[in-house]
């Protein structure tokens, strides 16, 4: 078990700030297998261990991320100067306010989410969570949004190369698209994973679940690239033979802009 924790201490560091389920998909092809059908054995020693590492002081409380849960309180201050003191320290001008298109990053997961935000949050981007396919509301919101900016938008996302990771690009964009009556401006681009990353192959591969609804026409899309569909590789998460910052794969930008 020993070994097993300096491992896991060794994955976390190398990409942190990082989710509990970050750190299990890091690990699954060289630390443990992946779960399967319903079984969450694997992923439990990982949130056991994780939490015995934080408790131990072996890893710092910041390297592991939380963004699933929120705590809903009104913001309030001690006085008057409390308020323009806090309003001071949160000025950031909006630099995004006089460019010529909306830029925002959209993930199919929290986990990923969680390892962007650092780098979306230095450049003043809105990061979106699609938790799996993208609710309706998430949507038309988004959408209502860009109509009242009435400027052309980027989307930026990351998702796995898998039956749903496929299919959210698609349901996003066809939503955007209808709720916009066909009038929005849209240029969308997948980072990660790209059937050029699929081809590289230095993914962990793991059997597809061929039940997913999603999976014909994920098969097709593979034939079409000439991939095998009988695997799914999740790039944004790992990769074969070395662990690293889940952004140094997935790179959006440079350097960060001045937030005077």
């Amino acid at each position: 078990m020993e070994s097993l924790r300096e491992a896991m201490i060794s994955v976390a560091r190398g990409a942190r700030p990082c989710s509990v389920r970050h750190v299990y998909y890091l690990g699954i092809g060289h630390l443990w297998a992946k779960d399967t059908g319903q079984s969450r054995r694997n992923y439990s020693v990982v949130v056991r261990e994780l939490g015995y590492l934080r408790e131990t002081g072996r890893i710092p409380w910041d390297w592991i991320t939380d963004g699933t849960r929120m705590i809903r309180q009104e913001l309030q201050y001690d006085s008057l100067e409390d308020a323009m003191e806090r309003a001071a320290e949160g000025y950031r001008r909006n630099l995004w306010a006089s460019q010529s298109r909306r830029v925002e990053v959209r993930v199919e997961s929290d986990s990923v989410g969680g390892v962007l935000l650092p780098v979306t949050s230095a450049w003043g981007v809105g990061l979106y969570s699609c938790r799996g396919q993208s609710s309706k509301t998430f949507v038309y919101e988004a959408v209502q949004e860009y109509a009242r900016q009435g400027k052309p938008v980027t989307v930026i996302f990351a998702g796995d190369w898998d039956p749903t990771g496929r299919c959210v690009p698609r349901s996003v964009v066809e939503r955007m698209h209808r709720y916009g009556n066909g009038k929005l401006d849209l240029e969308f681009q997948q980072i990660a994973v790209t059937a050029h990353d699929v081809r590289s192959g230095q993914f962990t591969t793991h059997d597809v679940n061929t039940r997913d609804v999603n999976y014909k026409r994920y098969h097709e899309e593979c034939l079409e690239e000439d991939r095998s569909p009988h695997h799914r590789r999740a790039g944004c998460r790992r990769r074969r033979g070395r662990v690293g910052p889940v952004h140094h794969t997935c790179r959006i930008g440079y350097s960060a802009p001045d937030r005077s």
